[in-house]
């Protein structure tokens, strides 16, 4: 008797519940595809954008809609946000053949590959690899990764806390398994400042390569205004490191957490006339001037807010699968069923009656 209670209440749906999760759906889908992949950025140069690595086509980097439109069915790997980076897709370095079409990247139509930029900087992201333990990215890692702003050395990598520590991923579940808490989700381990604390990160690979310059910064006196921490990889850092130091030559590797506005305290360095103060201004002006005034990220149109998403959400399978011309009918036929089944669903909803199986079977039914 239970069990056929329980059959019955699993074919059986509230109208309003169902609406309710179609809502929830299409949100999710707007979340996950906020803009329109209508536009290849391969015009605009070598921009700061969303970058995705196409692992099946020769590691090339790719634009948001190209990631969407063009390389539906390949190895993808999202790198979030590059400096200086022009998209790859239907260029001398994408190996993916013409389509049925003839064309290259299927957002420009190019029927001949076009010259790939020769500024564009590849690394260890690029193999879907990050940090300095070179993994690919674990969703069920619970490390806080933070990506380095000046990136001039590891390519604006993504680090785990953990290893910005000098700690090990099973040092690190130790810890957190000790102090863990309801609200330990976006909590980074002991050590590194809480999130809210500062506004960005310096890696260790980056301060190593510029160790030069990073000793004048950090001995300046406007240091204090400039660093929440410094961490060292050794130990977790104690309240000395938390202050400027001197760096000596043989100081261990370190990475520096930035405080709010930090732009303009770097702004404040590179006008020092003194002698350091020079060499800051060498660093700031030539090598690192997004450190003061970093380009905005590009962003592609947004998605328009009567757009059925049900289109952003079918687009990628019907195009892994279906010649062109079908993918527009089966869309045009999805949208249909969606507008019959939303009248059908109507007088349910404004009842607040159940929908149950009978009544699905006679709305497919219907059809034939």
């Amino acid at each position: 008797m239970a069990f056929g209670k329980h059959a019955e209440a699993k074919n059986e749906i509230s109208a309003t519940d169902f609406v309710s999760q179609q809502k929830q759906l299409e949100e999710e889908a707007r979340e996950l595809m906020p803009w329109e992949p209508k536009n290849c950025t391969y015009e605009l140069g070598s921009i700061r954008q969303q970058v995705y690595a196409c692992r099946t086509h020769n590691k090339i980097g790719l634009c948001y809609s190209c990631s969407i439109l063009c390389h539906t069915s390949c190895d993808i790997v999202e790198l979030f946000t590059k400096r200086h980076f022009t998209c790859d897709c239907g260029t001398e370095r994408d190996t993916k053949e013409q389509n049925e079409n003839g064309v290259y990247c299927d957002v420009r139509k190019n029927r001949e590959r076009d010259i790939a930029s020769h500024t564009n900087i590849y690394h260890q992201n690029f193999d879907g690899l990050f940090c300095g333990c070179k993994t690919e990215y674990d969703p069920e890692n619970p490390a806080v990764m933070l990506q380095c702003v000046l990136g001039l050395t590891c390519g604006e990598d993504w680090f785990h806390d953990y290893c910005i520590l000098g700690k090990n991923k099973e040092e690190s579940d130790k810890l957190r398994a000790k102090t863990a808490t309801e609200h330990d989700e976006e909590t980074p381990l002991d050590g590194i400042p809480a999130l809210d604390t500062f506004e960005a990160f310096i890696c260790w690979k980056c301060t190593k390569k510029y160790e030069h310059y990073f000793k004048r910064i950090l001995s300046h006196p406007l240091a204090d205004e400039l660093i929440v921490k410094i961490v060292t990889q050794s130990e977790t850092a104690t309240e000395d490191t938390q202050k400027k130091r001197k760096c000596s030559d043989d100081s261990d590797n370190y990475s520096i957490f930035l405080k709010k506005d930090y732009e303009k305290i770097f702004e404040k360095m590179k006008n020092d006339s003194n002698e350091d103060g020079s060499k800051i201004s060498i660093f700031l002006r030539d090598i690192a001037p997004h450190l003061i005034s970093d380009e905005p990220v590009y962003e592609p149109p947004e998605e328009q807010e009567d757009e059925l998403s049900i289109e952003s959400l079918t687009r990628k399978i019907l195009q892994e699968t279906l010649h062109r011309q079908t993918a527009v009918e089966g869309l045009s036929a999805l949208n249909s069923l969606k507008d019959r089944l939303s009248t059908f669903l109507k007088p349910f909803a404004e009842t607040g009656k159940t929908v149950k199986e009978e009544d699905i079977v006679t709305f497919f039914g219907s059809d034939k």
